[in-house]
């Protein structure tokens, strides 16, 4: 009885030594955290030997596979990034050459709408007006030239009518005299012609 005693106790003592040896390897310390504190947590638990650390080798593997998942996790990271990054660069590309292509169409579309086509001749507007307007006075010009010169030849057409009416009715007065003239020289002659047959 006293060996199954015994053997019980031994067997109770190495499952419990064997459980705080499981809670001490546990450290939940290293499971969260920052990989600087952890680092930090490690220096402090760790026993010291003359100038020496003593690390736990569990401890220090549990750290390197923490580090060299946040290093792999950042690696990720960077590469995502620089993916994002070159994705970006050649929107930005893009854009810039769909700016520069709408600058030029812009460009094109003002001096279209800025110059008007006139005998197969691209003006400017500003040109154009001009054009017209000197156009318009020239025109103008002319007219009052017309105008005036139709005046001058309305005066003298008017003067010249005047001029007729007064030679015509000269002529009449002068026709109707001479033909009062003629008629009393016809009468003399016949008054000698009838003083000679009577003689």
């Amino acid at each position: 009885m006293k060996k199954i005693t015994f053997l019980v106790l031994s067997l109770s003592l190495f499952t419990t030594s064997v459980v705080a040896q499981e809670n001490k390897n546990k450290q939940p310390e290293l499971d969260s955290g920052t990989v600087e504190q952890q680092f930090d947590y490690i220096i402090n638990k760790s026993t010291e030997f003359k100038e020496f650390q003593l690390i736990r080798k569990t401890s220090i593997l549990k750290v390197k596979a923490h580090v060299l998942d946040s290093a792999k996790t950042l690696r990720a990271a960077l590469n995502n990034l620089n993916r994002t990054t070159a994705e970006a660069n050649n929107k930005v590309s893009e854009l810039t050459s769909e700016v520069e292509r709408l600058k030029a169409e812009n460009e094109s579309i003002a001096v279209d709408i800025n110059s008007i086509s006139f005998i197969g001749m691209s003006l400017s507007k500003t040109a154009y007006n001009s054009f017209v307007w000197i156009v318009i006075f020239i025109l103008l010009a002319v007219l009052a030239a017309f105008m005036f010169l139709f005046k001058k030849s309305h005066v003298l057409t008017k003067s010249a009518q005047d001029d007729l009416e007064k030679i015509t009715s000269d002529f009449e007065t002068f026709r109707k005299k001479a033909l009062i003239k003629e008629q009393e020289t016809m009468r003399k002659l016949q008054d000698e012609i009838n003083k000679q047959s009577y003689s």
